[in-house]
């Protein structure tokens, strides 16, 4: 699989593109939105000699004409530039934001190529802004033609440190995606350590700052419940608010204007960043998810790390978890059976989850999200959650189900779930229910010594369950009691039967959260007849081999077989033609429906989310899409 190198931008996408990068640029230089030139399309003259250029800008009518032919000759003259590359949009961006800043602020006006000052200042912020840093050889002919080196890197590193206030080097180091060692600039050792200090710092305050308790008697406790679960939310989101609004670290968070890797020591994208899912995004309803680069994976260091879709947390410092009765013991499914636990006896429950593995990886748009795909020229490979889709799939596993959605967990803490009849009906009982909060600490999502959980993202599948639920898992050991999570905090609440009849209605009577589509249909059949479950294919007992490093195949089948179960000689559960007809009959409109409320950060973001969308037109990825022979 390889990127389009041909032209794939049309005229109003190069403008738009190009006038995201400006604004991007006037953003971080912190030109106020009403002192910003207009950019458009249009014939282009230098200032001085009336000739034809790329570039000119009207000071007085506070306009900047791109010569948008010219433009487009010079980058597809450019081998290195081949395909509408954003890098020379981006550098042509910033160049226009910077010469414009400086006229506001000095009044001096300059011929837009002979400007060193802007050119100096577009690497330096492409550098923090994670762009590729390529070493490229002084070209004489442009030196000649502008008068400087447009590409002077010492120069840009002065500037990051005068003006960017960061002290910078140049370092060796190895780039994965060009898979070669070449120079770079990164911060220096100093600036590295006092910038670690200052987060450091942000990042224990915010860590220290835990939840008041709930003691017995206060608002919300078992003696004084709330009159019903729409006042627990509200008293929930109340608290959520003040604790954000005082987070010191998420605030800072929010404010980032970059995003420096400091395990690699380099400066990255904003969407590698593991805060990504916390920056707020301009112009958009919540809940929606934001796309982010994940680390890289044990044992692939050379391979370019997966991304995920996940629930954007700008204005979240809580996960939620409803619940129509409340347990003592609050634990993963898995765990709930007593004798398992106590002879660690889970290979019965742990071999469904290969067993959905293998029938998923038939999926078109699994096989797409694992093989990866182009948008513009960035390379996409989505992970796809085996085990989390488990959890939302009718499996047993060591999980639990976190929301960032208060109506999501809403939903869920008045109604319970009917296994025979495969649908959510509304509580009517005379339990009180529960509302949890998960107070979300800076290191929420990473392993952490002396800490046996954290938090998961499921987010958006190639299946609509866990995205429909705005979803976030957490694992926990066996013996492990989610209520007494230092992180958790839950209030009760009395059900009431208008409230429950207006939540119902509101979530299609549950099907908003829990959507008819082949994976429900398939494995829900799986799961209720007793023989279909207790036949695995050799695939699945694979998995659960390669997945138990020193326990042996025939121990494995031998504790399978004690269990009543049968290793099948067929290959692998397939999907039927019915189901796959059912997929691409809907496909369209479920890849519509998928992308309409993901989002990228990045300037050229919009972009990038419209090619996403026309991605079932690209020839390259038709077969995800539309109906081929794939059963041969």
């Amino acid at each position: 699989m390889t990127p389009n190198t041909q032209a794939i931008l049309t005229d109003s996408e190069i403008m738009e593109m190009l006038g995201a990068f400006y604004s991007e640029a006037l953003r971080f230089l912190g030109v106020p939105q009403d002192q910003w030139a207009e950019i458009r399309e249009g014939m282009a003259f230098d200032g001085t000699e009336g000739k034809v250029s790329i570039i000119s800008i009207n000071y007085e009518k506070h306009k900047i004409l791109v010569n948008l032919p010219v433009l487009k000759m010079i980058i597809q003259s450019n081998p290195k530039a081949a395909g509408d590359t954003p890098s020379v949009y981006r550098s042509y961006g910033y160049k226009l934001a910077r010469r414009w800043q400086q006229y506001l602020k000095t009044g001096e006006r300059r011929i837009f190529e002979q400007d060193k000052d802007s050119d100096d200042f577009a690497m330096a912020l492409g550098i923090v802004k994670g762009l590729p840093q390529i070493d490229l050889p002084i070209n004489e002919s442009i030196v000649e033609a502008v008068g400087h080196n447009p590409f002077d890197r010492e120069a840009a590193i002065r500037m990051l440190r005068d003006e960017f206030g960061m002290d910078c080097c140049v370092k060796q180091g190895f780039d994965i995606s060009n898979k070669e060692t070449r120079m770079f600039v990164t911060l220096t050792d100093g600036e590295r350590q006092r910038r670690g200090t200052e987060l450091l710092k942000l990042f224990e305050d915010s860590n220290n700052c835990s939840l008041p308790k709930i003691n017995e008697g206060d608002r919300g406790s078992k003696s004084n419940p709330f009159a019903n679960v729409d006042e627990a939310a509200d008293h929930i989101l109340t608290i959520e608010k003040e604790r954000l609004g005082t987070d010191v670290y998420r605030q800072a968070i929010k404010d980032e204007q970059y995003f420096f890797d400091d395990r690699h020591g380099c400066f990255r994208i904003s969407w590698a960043s593991a805060n990504v899912g916390y920056y707020p995004l301009e112009g958009v309803d919540y809940p929606c998810f934001v796309v982010n680069q994940l680390s890289h994976r044990d044992g692939h260091a050379a391979e370019m790390p997966r991304f995920s879709i996940k629930p954007s947390l700008a204005k979240n410092k809580f996960l939620y978890r409803g619940q129509s009765q409340f347990y003592k013991k609050c634990v993963p499914n898995l765990f709930r059976d007593e004798i398992k636990v106590k002879n660690h006896q889970f290979v019965d429950d742990v071999i469904q989850i290969n067993e959905l593995e293998v029938l998923l990886r038939q999926h078109p748009l699994v096989k797409l999200f694992e093989q990866g795909f182009y948008l513009l020229h960035e390379f996409f490979r989505f992970r796809v959650d085996y085990e989390g889709l488990s959890q939302h799939y009718y499996n047993r596993t060591p999980m639990l189900d976190l929301t960032s959605d208060m109506e999501v967990a809403k939903f869920f803490a008045v109604t319970w779930f009917n296994m025979d009849k495969d649908c959510y009906e509304k509580y009517d009982g005379d339990e009180l229910g529960v509302l949890y909060y998960y107070d979300l600490a800076p290191d929420a999502f990473i392993p952490r010594e002396g800490r046996d959980y954290f938090v998961e993202t499921i987010g958006k599948q190639p299946f609509m369950r866990s995205g429909n639920q705005s979803g976030f898992l957490i694992r926990l050991d066996s013996g492990k009691n989610f209520n007494a999570l230092p992180e958790v905090r839950y209030v009760f609440f009395r059900h009431d039967a208008g409230i429950t009849d207006r939540i119902f209605a509101e979530s299609e009577n549950g099907d908003k959260y829990m959507p008819l589509e082949m994976l429900r249909t398939h494995w829900y059949k799986r799961m209720s007849d007793e023989k279909a479950r207790k036949e695995i294919s050799p695939e699945a007992l694979r998995l659960n081999y390669e997945n138990n490093p020193g326990v042996s195949h025939n121990s494995i089948v031998k504790a399978l077989q004690s269990k009543g179960f049968h290793v099948s000689k067929k290959n692998r559960q397939y999907f039927t033609e019915e189901e796959f007809e059912m997929y691409y009959a809907g496909a369209l409109d479920f890849w519509a429906e998928f992308c309409s409320d993901v989002y990228i950060y990045s300037p050229e973001g919009a972009l990038l989310h419209k090619h996403l969308l026309n991605l079932p037109n690209d020839p390259r990825y038709r077969w995800a899409f539309y109906r081929q022979d794939i059963m041969k």
